[in-house]
């Protein structure tokens, strides 16, 4: 019963994680950060402020969400501290983020959303949102790694790490207001002008998502030999629906909707990822009661 607790909570964290950062994003995208002014935790210098400005309501809104999702990394954490204790460092971890993404987020305010600020926000978050995903995948049962997985692991973990870094890149380029500085896509032309930093932040962005889209084939191939099938093919339609979902977030002059897509599909090829280095992980063993299967 403790351990189909702590999955089924783990798993619900981890979903709420993913719905605040998408969230977090539709903040950025409406121009709604500064919603309930220079003022954190109060809005607008209210507890309960009044909801007759729409920037205030989804400001207002994400901090709520902020406040659920604290309280389920703590249970999450309480839970593991009782249960599992081999998951109790990364849930304390997460935990510890959480508290210091809340801290970034009243800075954040107070500096009216300075862009370094903004995205060392949204880096920790994902940091949040992986860790997560992390404890998720090990309160399931496990698989015993082989020769072909110790391979599969080195391409997997190369993958998410570059991955995570054009996240943040990607975030650092909304935060500076560099999404629309080059409107052809991908490269019109190839060379910019790359001393204007701007343009340097957005063509390194697209540049970056040519290297992930390869790095994340070739591991897709290696995870489908390994017989990794479901993640294999997963990763490949969400890289494919990550750069079309690029192409239309500049095209539609970053609509916040699209922009939030853009978001999720990059959560997902995270948490894809995130899995199959875990799965694969050397010399790894059950976690749970020992049974082994592929997904």
């Amino acid at each position: 019963m403790s351990t189909t607790l702590f999955r089924r909570l783990a798993l619900i964290t981890t979903v709420v994680t993913f719905g605040h950062l998408l969230f977090g994003n539709l903040v950025s995208g409406t121009d709604s950060g500064m919603g309930c002014g220079p003022h954190w935790p109060l809005c607008q210098g209210h507890l309960f402020p009044p909801l007759d400005d729409p920037a205030l309501v989804i400001e207002w809104s994400h901090r709520l969400f902020a406040a659920l999702l604290g309280m389920l990394v703590l249970a999450t954490t309480l839970v593991a501290w009782k249960h599992q204790r081999h998951q109790f460092a990364l849930c304390a971890t997460a935990l510890g983020l959480v508290i210091i993404v809340a801290l970034l987020g009243a800075v954040t305010v107070w500096l009216e959303l300075p862009k370094e600020v903004s995205t060392t926000h949204l880096a920790l978050g994902l940091g949040v949102f992986m860790l997560l995903v992390a404890v998720t995948v090990r309160a399931q049962p496990a698989l015993r790694s082989s020769s072909d997985d110790r391979r599969v692991f080195v391409w997997a973990l190369a993958t998410l790490l570059v991955l995570y870094a054009q996240s943040v890149l990607g975030a650092y380029v909304r935060h500076s207001n560099a999404g629309l500085v080059l409107p052809v896509w991908p490269f019109l032309p190839f060379f910019p002008n790359l001393a204007v930093g701007v343009i340097a932040h957005q063509w390194s962005h697209r540049l970056m998502a040519l290297i992930v889209a390869a790095l994340v084939s070739v591991t897709a191939w290696r995870a489908w030999q390994a017989n990794y099938r479901f993640i294999s093919l997963s990763s490949v339609i969400f890289v494919i629906a990550q750069i079309l979902l690029g192409v239309l977030t500049v095209e539609t002059r970053l609509h916040p909707l699209v922009a939030m897509l853009h978001l999720a599909g990059a959560l997902g090829l995270l948490a894809l990822f995130v899995a199959l280095t875990l799965r694969t992980w050397p010399q790894r063993v059950s976690v749970s009661d020992g049974v082994t299967a592929r997904d």
